[in-house]
């Protein structure tokens, strides 16, 4: 779960790499695992008081300059988010450094995309199916949109991930300010959101700042600045998002866990993602939705009224399912 954070030079990348890392010297060459915030394990944990509370996690890594260099497009393509980072704290243009970042992207997928086709062709696989896919993107980024805005059905895709396309990747927009935005924002995000995109406006010195303020203070001091919470819990929630993934729970009196796993995953599914044993010899999982637990934190009171669901192997988790798998090996 690789996202990578990119930008033109003195966008604030950096700073909001080393905010997220939780001090200014953090080394911006190497990669940052960072936990998801999460007030359900929070709740969990204060109800079980176990010995160990383990967050989902994603990884940043910081794209030094120049971002969009073909070097380091080869690294982005490694990853499975794009955080773009630019500068409305100085003279930066908006509209014109997002469109100017997406024509990188889109024009090094067009590269890549027109370099496999003319193989293709040479082995006379001009008809294929894979050709006949490049041949419709290649057409639409011709347009000047990204392939986050092209209908793609599963098979495409898994067509096109040997090639990474950066323009198909998942890509949040972050315009980094310094208190008030310089140039107000509203015609970025319309453009952002009919890119495909997301928009998180975010005062990535402010972020840094606030590292140096005790957790117990840092909320009372955001609430005074006018927010419910801080930049870096929605861009790392976001990111989570963009992946994809939805959340489900273990409990315990030895582990809380939240557990990442693909959207529309099956219960043997998440049973591998805990061990592979779990899986393979999965009989049936006992689920309870995360919202009727918040009510009723009582696992015994609900077994007796009835409420834990038994679920099979065709069952597909949904996000908050707090879930004990029964196996067999």
């Amino acid at each position: 779960m690789k996202i990578a954070l990119a930008g033109k030079p003195g966008c604030g990348r950096s700073t909001l790499f080393k905010a997220l890392a939780g001090y200014a010297d953090a080394d911006t060459g190497k990669p940052l695992t960072v936990q998801v915030p999460d007030d359900r394990l929070d709740f969990l944990t204060a109800v079980h008081m176990p010995e160990k509370k383990v967050n989902a996690t994603v990884v940043f890594y910081d794209v030094p300059s120049p971002s969009f260099s073909p070097g380091n497009m080869a690294v982005m393509r490694n990853a499975a988010v794009l955080t773009v980072v630019l500068d409305n704290y100085a003279l930066g243009d908006l509209e014109a450094d997002f469109s100017e970042i997406e024509s990188e992207l889109i024009l090094s997928d067009m590269k890549t995309t027109e370099k496999r086709l003319e193989r293709l062709r040479k082995e006379s696989k001009g008809k294929s199916r894979e050709a006949i896919l490049l041949e419709r993107i290649l057409t639409h980024m011709e347009t000047g949109q990204p392939l986050r805005t092209i209908s793609l059905d599963s098979n495409e895709r898994d067509l096109l991930s040997p090639y990474a396309p950066l323009s198909l990747k998942s890509l949040l927009v972050v315009p980094n300010r310094m208190g008030k935005p310089v140039t107000p924002e509203n015609d970025l995000n319309k453009t952002v959101l009919s890119h495909g995109a997301s928009l998180i406006p975010i005062d990535a010195g402010l972020e840094l700042e606030l590292t140096d303020i005790d957790n117990a203070d840092r909320q009372e001091f955001l609430e005074s600045l006018g927010y419910s919470s801080s930049g870096l819990s929605r861009l790392i929630r976001e990111s989570y998002s963009a992946l994809d993934l939805i959340v489900f729970y273990t409990i315990g009196k030895d582990e809380v866990r939240a557990w990442p796993l693909r959207q529309g995953a099956t219960a043997p599914e998440a049973a591998g993602s805990i061990h592979t044993d779990f899986a393979r010899g999965f009989i049936r999982a006992i689920v309870m939705p995360y919202e009727l637990y918040h009510e009723f934190p009582d696992r015994a009171m609900l077994k007796d009224r009835g409420e834990l669901r038994i679920e099979g192997k065709n069952y597909v988790v949904q996000d908050g399912d707090i879930i004990e798998i029964l196996f067999n090996v």
